[in-house]
């Protein structure tokens, strides 16, 4: 009886596109958990080459081009849920794998692909601390993990006052809110409405710092687009 991979022909656009989406994050999760951590993309549109994209390979062996593996088949046979519990699973060699795997479907919920995630358990202590262990060459990015727009603003704001300690009164709301402009907090929605808020200036006043910046950053004569004020 076939199942509903065998049933499967050549991707429409829209499914081609869904799966190659997932290609970036095969090379993310790799280089976030290092050599250790084999990540897979399977396309269900050839299942004799349905390895589209792998990283770490050296764990199984595999390449590019290699078929979908038995377990797989066996699984989705039954259309099981998208997010399959972790599992263990071993190699040809016998290395032990903790594994995780994600069904990926198109909008009639048909799978058409899989994003794998093996880590192999023979990966040493040591290794794992040094893939996680910044490098004197390696800088941290200052990133905000904000729990609300609110706190994004406020952590945004403290941030450019402590890298401007000098700023004089006149400059100050103009070279914070450049800086905000620059770093995107604006594209969020109410934003704002929080900055004016918070610098005790209003939404006006905003939007013309913001007008002028981009009108000094203008490198040609080109008219500068007037931003048009957000509704509360």
């Amino acid at each position: 009886m076939d199942t509903i991979l065998r049933q499967r022909g050549e991707f429409d656009e829209n499914e081609r596109h869904l799966i190659d989406s997932y290609s970036p994050v095969v090379e993310a999760l790799a280089d976030l958990f290092g050599p250790g951590c084999e990540v897979v993309l399977h396309a269900f549109d050839n299942l004799h080459a349905s390895v589209i994209k792998i990283a770490n390979g050296h764990i199984t062996g595999r390449k590019e081009g290699a078929p979908v593996t038995d377990f797989v088949l066996s699984h989705l046979s039954s259309f099981e849920e998208g997010l399959w519990s972790s599992y263990f699973t071993q190699t040809r060699e016998g290395g032990m794998m903790k594994s995780v795997s994600i069904t990926l479907r198109n909008r009639t919920g048909q799978p058409i692909g899989m994003l794998c995630v093996n880590f192999s358990l023979d990966t040493t202590l040591s290794s794992l601390l040094q893939t996680m262990t910044p490098t004197p060459l390696v800088t941290s990015k200052n990133e905000n993990f904000a729990r609300s727009v609110e706190d994004l603003v406020a952590l945004a704001l403290r941030r450019v006052d402590e890298g401007n300690p000098h700023l004089s009164a006149g400059a100050h709301n103009k070279t914070i809110i450049a800086t905000l402009y620059e770093q995107g907090i604006f594209d969020i929605k109410d934003a704002v409405q929080q900055v004016a808020n918070r610098l005790g200036i209003s939404r006006h006043t905003v939007y013309l710092h913001i007008r002028n910046h981009k009108a000094t950053q203008s490198s040609d004569d080109t008219v500068v687009p007037i931003l048009k004020d957000e509704s509360a």
